[in-house]
Parts: structure tokens; C-alpha cells; sequence
């Protein structure tokens, strides 16, 4: 079934449902790895505090708390308030260190709670800034000399399904239309080193990157929840048809049972900056 619901008035272009939220956990299991390798290469280690920007369902927060401990400090800001409780509410019921969420838009913050910190991190954020340079100032104007600057953030260009997957052509239709209509930033994850050099961080002193090569039928469900999550913004854009959406939650549904197609999934590059 389409969702009919109206896009977020703050300019959010995924939805804000269970559906989404869900979603939104499973992307985080998928690339908790390649996460942990970036908070393992900064050298977070017991004791420290860190800032998660746009800290989501928590489940950075979660891996942060694993390296800082009892005695550290793990912050998100999140400016879904729902979210943003519920995730507050798992975190300090599993425990593992201090946890505190800030219900804000960063650029309405002047400083956060407990700043300066050990590391300002974000993942998946810039894409969806109209000023990725804007927010990377802010960031490092709350970490602390020493402490280090770090974004994950995904880079489209990658992703497709071989072999051709007429169904992968509506996707990207429509995810597509979606993130330019929006300014929306496909590439933002290859653009970091630019947009640290122009923050005044200078260039990255590290870069991780890593990309998956998935059976469809891993990765079906997730192309759908992500169509059907934008659907509101396209209706708003005048480029979503019912129709075609629900023909596309069938043949993906069909192609991901296939087994015949794989998915390369985007690639999701870090870079992170020491601050002298």
C-alpha cells in the first residue's frame, strides 16, 4: 500500500513513521561495521565524549558508548523529537555510559550540552544539508583542540542491479527526482575532502570506504521501505504515480525472489580530521 501522508513541513524528504524508523535501524545494522572501523582508526577510546549530529534511532551512540564506557559521555542531537526520546530511552535502559540527546536543529544551537568534545561525528546527515559546510563549522567549533571532526556519508554513484532490473529503473526514477528536487546531495560522500578543505578543517587525515555486493533478495525490502518512505516528497514534486509505485512494490518484491539479480549497494565513505 502507498502512503498518502504529506511531506515533513521542516523539509525532511524521508518520512517520519514505525515503517521508517525501522527502516532506518536495519540501514544501521547493515553498516555498523564499517562504523566501527572509523570510532576504531579515531582512537575512541574509555572516558572520552563524543557528539553524534542527527544521532537518529542511536545506534552510533550505541557503538560510541562500546569504546567510551562508564566514565564517558555519549550526546546526540536529533531533531525528531520522537525519535529522539525513544532512542534516549533504549540507550540508558542498555546503559554502558552517560547518555544525553539534545531534541534540536544544530544550526539553532549555540553550544550543546557538554561541549567541547572528543569527537563530533555524523553519518548520513550532510547529504540532506543545504550547507554541508555550514554544519562541519559548527561541529568543529564544538570539539575540543585535539579532538576530531568525522563524517560517514553515502556516495550514490555506485549503486545498480545487475543484471538489468527493470524495477531498479523506477527506484531510481524516483529516489533521483526526489534528492535534486529536494538539492539533495548525491555525491556527498566523494565531496568530503572538498567540503572539510572548505569548513577551514583542512585536508581529511583519514578517508574509510566500503561498499556491498548483496543478493536482491537482501536487499529488497530496503529499496522498497526507502521508495515508499519518499513517496510524500515526490507526491509534493509532482513525480509520484500511484500506479507506478504500486507496480514497482510488486516487481521488486518479484525480482528480489528472483535469484538471478545483485545489488551494489551506494558507497558509504568517512573522512575524519584532527583538530590542531
Amino acid at each position: 500500500m502507498v502512503k498518502s501522508q504529506s511531506a515533513n513541513p521542516d523539509g525532511y524528504i524521508h518520512a517520519r513513521d514505525p515503517q521508517e524508523y525501522e527502516r532506518l535501524r536495519d540501514q544501521a545494522a547493515m553498516w555498523r561495521e564499517a562504523t566501527e572501523k572509523v570510532l576504531d582508526r579515531i582512537g575512541l577510546g574509555p572516558g572520552m565524549s563524543c557528539l553524534d549530529v542527527g544521532s537518529g534511532p542511536g545506534a552510533v551512540m550505541r557503538l560510541m558508548a562500546d569504546r567510551v564506557g562508564p566514565q564517558g559521555r555519549v550526546t546526540g542531537i536529533e531533531i525528531d523529537g520522537q525519535l529522539g526520546a525513544q532512542a534516549l530511552a533504549d540507550l540508558r535502559a542498555q546503559g554502558g555510559a552517560n547518555f544525553d540527546l539534545i531534541d534540536a536543529n544544530m544550526f539553532e544551537l549555540d553550544t550543546p550540552r557538554g561541549a567541547p568534545f572528543d569527537l563530533t561525528y555524523c553519518r548520513l546527515f550532510l547529504m540532506h544539508m543545504h550547507d554541508p559546510v555550514a554544519a562541519l563549522e559548527r561541529m568543529a567549533s564544538w570539539t575540543k583542540p585535539g579532538g576530531v571532526v568525522a563524517a560517514q556519508e553515502f556516495d550514490f554513484g555506485a549503486i545498480a542491479v545487475e543484471p538489468l532490473c527493470p524495477a531498479m529503473a523506477e527506484f531510481n526514477r524516483l529516489f533521483e527526482g526526489v534528492f535534486r528536487g529536494r538539492g539533495r546531495n548525491l555525491r556527498a560522500g566523494r565531496q568530503l575532502p572538498a567540503q572539510f578543505e572548505a569548513a577551514g578543517l583542512g585536508l581529511p587525515d583519514g578517508t574509510l570506504s566500503e561498499a556491498k555486493f548483496l543478493p536482491l533478495g537482501d536487499m529488497a525490502a530496503m529499496l522498497i521501505g526507502v521508495y515508499e518512505g519518499l513517496y510524500a516528497s515526490a507526491l509534493d514534486l509532482g513525480i509520484a504515480d500511484k500506479a507506478r509505485a504500486e507496480a514497482f512494490k510488486v516487481e521488486m518484491t518479484e525480482a528480489g525472489a528472483d535469484g538471478r539479480y545483485y545489488c551494489l549497494t551506494p558507497i558509504l565513505i568517512a573522512a575524519w580530521k584532527r583538530l590542531g
